[in-house]
């Protein structure tokens, strides 16, 4: 019977705690190199084909065996040899994941008010083009990844090193998006009236911690507390430009504290999650 990918992954977590030490370390290298090179592969193959070979090293283990002895000493090449047979993913999964990256990107742009500071507008064509920026980014990523896998894992095993290349690939996402929107001219612009700026933001704001919260997962949750924050200063600045509730210093220093805290908040809960999920 063939299952999904989830299924999978959430059998080989339960036969990985029957694994002795050394063999569970061999067999998590062998999932970390197979499931960064894997990329645009169909994921379920990969998955099924590491629950199967999971599944024979339990068997060798009960007979005395072990991973070095049953598949060799480096997983790197087990690695290597299994990606050579694995198909590619399907057009419909390209598909999704190309969908996934146009719907985030809206998303994104909604939620921070059109990436505007004035008066709440949507560039059409700033709309068509971070899509393609993002998608070129995250695929151009995810090549390099898979070009130089076995440096990469490395580098994300180490925690430190892992921390600051997360943090300098957000600070790359954000900078080239903010560029895009400042430099894309304002040919066909669409301008959002009052009250309605605002009711598009909040629908966008819950959509997208909607979605972030149904995955059920710890490390995507504090995502979900950032998307509520920038929605909720993105309103505020809204009204502000309307009603002048304070002065523009003031109103500056509140949001600017906002984020500051935000951002810590989202840091020590993103360790505390890769923590629990680590262990």
């Amino acid at each position: 019977m063939t299952h999904n990918a989830q299924w999978y992954r959430d059998a080989m977590n339960e036969l990985e705690k029957q694994l002795t030490d050394a063999d569970r370390s061999w067999f998590s290298e062998l999932r970390e190199y197979t499931t960064l090179g894997a990329f645009m592969r169909d994921e379920t193959t990969v998955t099924r084909q590491q629950h199967g070979m999971m599944l024979d090293l339990v068997a060798a283990e009960r007979d005395g065996g072990d991973a070095e002895r049953f598949f060799g000493k480096e997983p790197k090449e087990m690695a290597d040899d299994l990606l050579k047979q694995l198909p590619p993913a399907s057009w419909r999964d390209k598909g999704q994941l190309l969908g996934l990256i146009v719907g985030i990107s809206w998303l994104v742009m909604l939620i921070s008010g059109g990436m505007t500071n004035g008066a709440m507008s949507i560039n059409v064509l700033t709309y068509l083009a971070v899509p393609v920026l993002n998608a070129v980014m995250i695929f151009g990523v995810l090549t390099l990844m898979r070009a130089q896998i076995y440096p990469v894992v490395r580098l994300i095993k180490s925690r430190i090193a892992g921390f600051f290349v997360i943090w300098a690939v957000m600070f790359l996402y954000v900078g080239a998006n903010l560029a895009t929107v400042r430099l894309m001219p304002a040919v066909l612009v669409i301008a959002i009236p009052f009250g309605w700026d605002i009711a598009l933001v909040g629908v966008a704001t819950i959509f997208a911690c909607a979605l972030i919260l149904r995955l059920h997962d710890r490390l995507f949750t504090p995502m979900a507390f950032m998307a509520l924050v920038i929605g909720v200063i993105t309103i505020l600045r809204l009204l502000w430009q309307q009603l002048h509730f304070v002065s523009k210093q003031g109103f500056t220093a509140v949001v600017l504290g906002v984020l500051a805290v935000a951002l810590v908040i989202f840091t020590i809960w993103s360790r505390q999650a890769a923590k629990h999920v680590e262990k």
